[in-house]
């Protein structure tokens, strides 16, 4: 079978992935940035043009520290082992692609710039990205919870929104069957035991109904950095991410709300429902609210954003022109 990727991508993994395991140790994002900086200046340019390349060359081309360019040196012994790996994964139904290859999601390259993986792995057909969403909250959840992020996955699938989704317990385990059940497609993104979840979700892969991401090795266990680091990349595939519900300083869901806040991965909508402290707040600081009117009407998920965010520049408006009596009076 063959591997479909270009010399650049299996550079790039050879260099850095993490499906080698001998004991040598892999390039860093950021190492491997700086060497992709190191190389658009010097006279290589492609990254294809590190192959075989010794420890002296990598330090007199690139000028790369030697701590660097033996890392290097050492992963560069681990060619065969590497295309071993790689059609062992494709036997398994598992493709890998890059941020040098053309069917790499653009919404991760815009979004998340230099905090997007490097290299993705995948089972599934990756032209479902497109039009993308996701609907994070807490593990626990009441009926009147369910009934709203019901009524706001109806209202998704309707208008053929992708679902991005962890598979997390709770509201994401809840709203994964949902989409299934009503026919919507999903993005299903994993941080940990890529190959059962496989078999898992078999049928709807294969129907074109799924598709799994994985960032990291398809044979890894459960990792708490690993799954932050995922719920990173769910924003960042995400056009809209709805809160249905929030705790201050509680869980993954406010972690990464406020991560979000700084980097602006993705819009965010926050269910406003004042028995969550956490959506309260998240309001105060600017995310744009949606309420259970809203997901309700017979208006679209841009045209309720197009709304309240018209109704917040005029709530802004009327602060702006009031006079200074107008707050002592308050």
């Amino acid at each position: 079978m063959r591997i479909r990727l270009n010399l650049d991508s299996i550079a790039l993994l050879l260099f850095c992935s993490d499906i080698v395991v001998d004991g040598s140790h892999p390039l860093t994002s950021d190492e491997w940035y700086e060497i992709e900086r190191r190389l658009r200046t010097s006279s290589l340019k492609e990254p294809s043009r590190l192959f075989g390349m010794s420890k002296d060359a990598l330090v007199q081309i690139l000028q790369v520290d030697e701590y660097i360019a033996e890392k290097m040196q050492a992963r560069s012994l681990d060619y065969d082992k590497l295309m071993y790996a790689l059609h062992n994964l494709q036997n398994e139904g598992i493709n890998i692609t890059t941020t040098y290859e053309d069917d790499y999601p653009k919404e991760l390259r815009h979004s998340l710039k230099r905090r997007a993986p490097l290299f993705l792995y995948y089972i599934g057909d990756l032209s479902i990205l497109n039009k993308m969403v996701s609907i994070v909250g807490p593990h626990l959840m009441d009926r009147k919870l369910q009934g709203v992020t019901r009524a706001l996955v109806k209202k998704l699938v309707s208008e053929d929104r992708v679902l991005v989704n962890s598979g997390s317990k709770g509201i994401e385990s809840y709203t994964l069957k949902l989409y299934t059940k009503l026919g919507g497609k999903i993005v299903c993104f994993l941080s940990d035991h890529m190959l059962d979840k496989k078999q898992t979700y078999n049928r709807l892969i294969r129907d074109g109904q799924m598709l799994l991401l994985s960032a990291v090795d398809p044979y890894s266990f459960f990792n708490v950095t690993n799954a932050l680091d995922r719920n990173i990349y769910v924003c960042g595939l995400s056009e809209y991410q709805f809160v249905t519900a929030a705790h201050i300083n509680s869980g993954g869901t406010w972690f990464t709300s406020i991560q979000n806040f700084h980097y602006h991965w993705t819009t965010q909508l926050v269910y406003e429902d004042a028995m969550y402290n956490g959506n309260m707040r998240l309001m105060e600081m600017g995310a744009l609210k949606i309420s259970k009117n809203d997901i309700h009407s017979s208006l679209s998920i841009d045209q309720i954003i197009e709304k309240n965010q018209a109704e917040e520049r005029e709530e802004e408006v009327m602060i702006d022109q009031m006079s200074i009596y107008d707050f002592i009076e308050e």
